[in-house]
């Protein structure tokens, strides 16, 4: 039997924490924060498109947890989503799948849209 992967972090209010790693966590621990605030987190992806200037990231996700969380109920594995200029939000699988129902209606919201510019482009070439 394998031994378990721990990671010891300096917090501001326990001193060095001995703390066990799940075995999706990176390993990487921020010290010098309060208990309460330690995290695990696992590898993120990034979701980028193309636009004529470059490349632009619109929305980073990536699983995490905060095993000592003040809130019990937040306590579990959650997926970390970077959401606009508002910053992190940790969702529970119901609320994941439906910011991929709210985004899948924002694609055809934007095809929509495109048929539309295409349309408006067509007419004014006509003139």
């Amino acid at each position: 039997m394998s031994a378990r992967r721990t990671a010891t972090v300096n917090t501001l209010d326990q001193g060095p924490v001995t703390v066990p790693c799940p075995s999706w966590c990176l390993g990487v621990h921020e010290d010098g924060l309060l208990l309460v605030d330690l995290a695990h987190v696992g590898p993120e992806t990034a979701l980028t498109v193309s636009v004529p200037l470059g490349t632009v990231q619109l929305l980073d996700a990536g699983v995490c947890q905060y095993p000592y969380n003040s809130n019990l109920s937040d306590r579990g594995v959650k997926l970390g989503v970077l959401l606009g200029l508002e910053g992190w939000h940790r969702l529970d699988p119901g609320e994941v799948y439906a910011l991929a129902e709210t985004l899948a209606g924002r694609v055809i919201e934007l095809r929509v849209m495109a048929r539309r510019l295409a349309e408006l482009q067509r007419a004014e070439g006509a003139r």
